[in-house]
């Protein structure tokens, strides 16, 4: 028996229009996995949902927004669709099913006073609310679907105009930092949806736009732009996060020559700080420390310290879960997914430079002070009641950082890649499968394993999307199959065709000098343009 090569030979890139197929294939396969992320769960199963849902009915200004308000107790509410402000009626409650909506009706107006009346800024709700119709429970599946396409655009823009040797970076930085939660708030109709897509867009697009030329370079600082946007459109915290990734962007390959990209980051960085600083979420921070002592913030920090590996396990779904934190996640999916988490830490590990290690560590200290910091008495007990969703648009750039700078691409063997492929596609299904089941019947509870999904979905279907054609059981499976799918096609168009040469970030000098970031350039460049100058030879321009 000849046994598997560790290293086996790089299989022969495919022909032009081969490729194109593979691309094509690549784009259904995540549109249907996202899809299936949409319809996994029901309208109001994301936390905050009705007071997101009756925000997008309702958005500011709210004269202008069709919805009539009244006072009631002294506080001004709105009248919304009740089946916005109760969308949530299953919460708590993972036995519970989302039948429990066939209660209200859409036509039925309700006071809430749970809206957005200034803690989030302009952009999310008012877009979204243009696809507000009649039925709220399509119109939510509306706004879900623009969320992914969205996603897919922006990311597909950015894997397709990057540089060949950021390629792998990104692919593994999407997987591991979003399988599954970063999916199923993607495919949401919550603020994180686009501050997930926005800071990852803006960061990578960033990263690709330093070590790109001509059209690519410009494209990618177009979709660089986007990203911000939207990050500015969604979340107070997202907006300044523009800043975190701008920081750890330019530590990580920022070239003094590449004056656009600088000027660009700086002023996007201040507007991201301002808008943090006049948000909501700032007057919150600003309540918290006025009104707790300072003894008492040092014993919540020094617990919140300790509780961070736990806070950072909820990236893949410990405690923190899909619906309001209260569907529990199969073992196997949140071992395998912070396994690979694990596995993708030691593979960026293999090359270090100062400058590498300066910039994970500003996203990192960001990833965990800023809960830190927020996660205080009377907003929050401590770090456990501040959701793991809030720090995850940055794990994407850490992991970005973590990955695309080092020595080219990593080789990985037949057996890396089977097993990566089966963890990642076991991690998604058994996910999605939980998730579809916790709203079309209830979780089943048992007295020893704790809650439960049943095995077959079609098994007693209380709930379940106005016309949709296709059963529980076939939804999950399809989505499960393509996702597995586009996983393979993106391994096998990473794999083909000749490594690229080493980056000479792994090698990096002296910052100012801009010789490390001529010499990365010289790696990448032959895919646009003639040879780049000599790595040793300083720029000409400042």
């Amino acid at each position: 028996e000849v046994p598997m090569s560790d290293h086996p030979p790089v299989p022969r890139a495919p022909s032009r229009p081969a490729r194109a197929l593979l691309v094509a294939a690549l784009a259904v396969s995540a549109l249907i996995a996202g899809l299936g992320w949409v319809f996994a769960s029901s309208p109001g199963s994301a936390p905050d949902d009705d007071y997101h849902l009756v925000s997008t009915w309702c958005p500011r200004p709210i004269a202008s927004s069709g919805c009539e308000t009244t006072t009631i107790d002294g506080e001004v509410h709105v009248m919304a669709p009740v089946t916005t402000s109760h969308a949530q009626c299953e919460a708590f409650s993972p036995d519970k099913s989302h039948a429990c909506i066939n209660d209200y009706s859409d036509s039925m107006m309700f006071p809430s006073y749970r809206y957005n009346d200034g803690a989030y800024p302009y952009g999310f709700y008012q877009f979204h609310h243009l696809l507000a119709g009649d039925s709220v429970e399509a119109s939510a599946w509306h706004m879900r679907v623009v969320n992914v396409l969205i996603a897919l655009v922006l990311l597909g823009g950015v894997c397709a105009l990057a540089p060949a040797s950021m390629r792998q970076g990104l692919f593994l930085a999407i997987t591991l930092a979003w399988i599954p939660m970063g999916a199923y708030f993607i495919a949401s109709n919550n603020p994180s949806s686009w501050a997930i897509t926005g800071v990852f867009a803006y960061g990578s697009g960033l990263f690709g736009a330093l070590r790109s030329d001509g059209r690519r370079r410009w494209a990618l600082l177009g979709i660089a732009l986007v990203g911000a946007l939207l990050c500015f459109g969604s979340r107070g915290d997202a907006a300044f996060y523009v800043f975190v990734v701008s920081l750890g962007v330019l530590i990580a390959v920022g070239r003094r020559d590449r004056i656009v990209e600088i000027a660009g980051a700086s002023v996007l960085s201040a507007i991201g700080v301002w808008l943090m600083a006049g948000g909501g979420q700032a007057s919150t921070i600003a309540s918290s420390s006025a009104t707790v002592s300072l003894s008492e913030r040092l014993g919540v920090a020094i617990s919140n310290i300790r509780y961070l590996p736990e806070y950072f396990a909820g990236f893949a779904g410990l405690y923190s879960g899909p619906g309001w934190r209260d569907t529990p996640l199969p073992g196997a999916c949140v071992v395998l997914g912070l396994m690979l988490l694990g596995a993708g830490i030691l593979i960026g590990g293999r090359a270090m430079t100062w400058r590498k290690a300066a910039s994970v560590v500003v996203v990192l200290g960001a990833m965990a002070g800023i809960p830190i910091l927020i996660a205080t008495p009377p907003t929050f007990p401590n770090l456990g009641g501040y959701h793991s969703r809030y720090a995850l648009p940055l794990l994407g750039v850490w992991l970005l950082l973590w990955l695309a700078i080092g020595r080219g691409q990593q080789r990985f063997s037949r057996t890396h890649l089977v097993l990566f492929v089966v963890a990642t596609g076991v991690v998604n299904a058994t996910a999605l499968h939980t998730t579809i089941a916790r709203y079309t019947n209830g979780l089943l509870h048992d007295a020893l394993m704790g809650w439960v999904a049943p095995a077959n979905l079609n098994r007693k279907v209380e709930w379940w999307w106005a016309g949709m054609p296709l059963s529980p059981m076939v939804l999950w499976a399809l989505a499960s199959a393509a996702y597995v799918a586009a996983v393979v096609i993106a391994l096998r168009l990473l794999v083909t065709g000749p490594t690229p040469a080493p980056s000479a970030v792994a090698t990096a000098q002296p910052t100012g000098s801009g010789a490390e970031t001529e010499a990365t350039e010289a790696a990448t460049r032959a895919e646009t343009k003639p040879p780049a100058p000599s790595p040793t030879q300083e720029p000409t321009h400042e």
